[in-house]
């Protein structure tokens, strides 16, 4: 045992002087960073209290162990092995799971400036819809199979009354009635912002959806948003109970939405249809939504056949096939806005 060990250490202190401090500039760089990816990281309603301004008191060394942990527990690689590019913008790592992308996409909605429409004016909405179109007998879809496209352009009156469509180059007047989700921006802005509230609301309104109850409920709430002007809080609150939703999955291939990489969450329907929900990579802003094939899939052919004692008939001869990869359906939101009248555009 060393029976001297202050000279030693003062030996060394002498050979190795100890390196100079940090400059503040450096430090406040260093841990802005790391808070940054905690707040990023972490829910909103996990993000209770107030951390210091960079400059100011350290947080504790339990503290900042605590921080850590959270970013590692919430956007920790599940697989453990290899290397995976992020998925949201500002993450060293790919979020694990849909939750937490869409728990950030709430917190930016919510803080989204918003300006309400008047009753008496108009909710413009511009849609690029493409597709396969439906198949014929004998057909074999594939994701090289040409995309039937339109474009939707249509003005619904803020109260809900009256919806007018541009067809071949003409105004068409027509009810907008009544369905599910609503379309009346009065309707909508009532909704629950509590997204245990605005699911109750959503199962209670559904009915009984047998084993489809869940993915129908995420289309719904998909829906809501593809054909509605919806506010902030209310957007906010689709997010959060969409993250509630069993099954709702992070596609973790970058899907492309008019020349943008965009990010993917979406719910599987039938073993074979996967309808995703399309986020701009950037800024969460809502862009559209997805059917996509996520496995092979051929019709049944035509005739007769027994679901229990329910008797189902299938008309037609022969059957189609849908190869994995085929988008069958592709809903692009161009523009959206508020207008005094029909037929201007914002």
């Amino acid at each position: 045992m060393n029976e001297h060990p202050d000279a030693d250490l003062d030996a060394l202190r002498r050979t190795w002087p100890e390196p100079a401090p940090p400059s503040r500039d450096t430090y406040s760089a260093a841990r802005g960073a790391l808070l940054q990816e905690v707040a990023a990281a972490v829910p909103r309603r996990a993000r209770r209290f107030r951390l210091p301004r960079a400059g100011g008191r350290v947080l504790g060394v339990g503290a900042l162990a605590v921080a850590i942990t959270a970013v590692a527990v919430v956007v920790g690689n599940p697989g453990g092995v290899g290397a995976q590019r992020p998925i949201v913008p500002g993450l060293e790592m790919p979020a694990a799971n849909a939750q937490v992308l869409l728990r950030k996409a709430a917190a930016v909605a919510r803080d989204r400036p918003f300006t309400a429409p008047r009753p008496d004016q108009w909710i413009y909405m511009e849609t690029r819809i493409q597709g396969v179109g439906n198949a014929a007998l004998g057909e074999v879809q594939t994701p090289e199979t040409p995309l039937e496209t339109s474009v939707d352009r249509a003005w619904t009156r803020a109260d809900g009354k009256v919806l007018v469509t541009l067809e071949g180059g003409k105004m068409v007047r027509s009810p907008t009635g009544g369905g599910m989700p609503p379309t009346s921006f009065a309707k909508v802005a009532a909704l629950p912002t509590d997204p245990d509230a605005l699911l109750a609301w959503l199962y209670g309104n559904l009915g009984d959806q047998g084993e489809k109850r869940d993915v129908i409920a995420y289309r719904t709430l998909g829906s809501l948003l593809n054909n509605n002007l919806v506010p902030p809080a209310q957007e906010a609150a689709v997010y959060q109970a969409m993250a509630k939703i069993p099954g709702v999955t992070v596609n973790p291939d970058a899907v492309d939405v008019a020349g943008r990489p965009a990010l993917a969450v979406g719910a599987i329907e039938d073993g074979w249809v996967g309808h995703e929900l399309l986020l701009d990579r950037t800024t969460y802003t809502y862009l559209g939504e997805r059917a996509v094939a996520i496995a092979d899939y051929t019709s049944p052919a035509g005739g007769v056949t027994m679901n229990g004692d329910q008797k189902i008939v299938t008309l037609g001869g022969g059957s189609h096939t849908i190869k994995k990869g085929t988008i069958l359906t592709l809903s692009v939101r161009l523009a959206i806005g508020i207008t005094d009248k029909p037929g201007v555009r914002p």
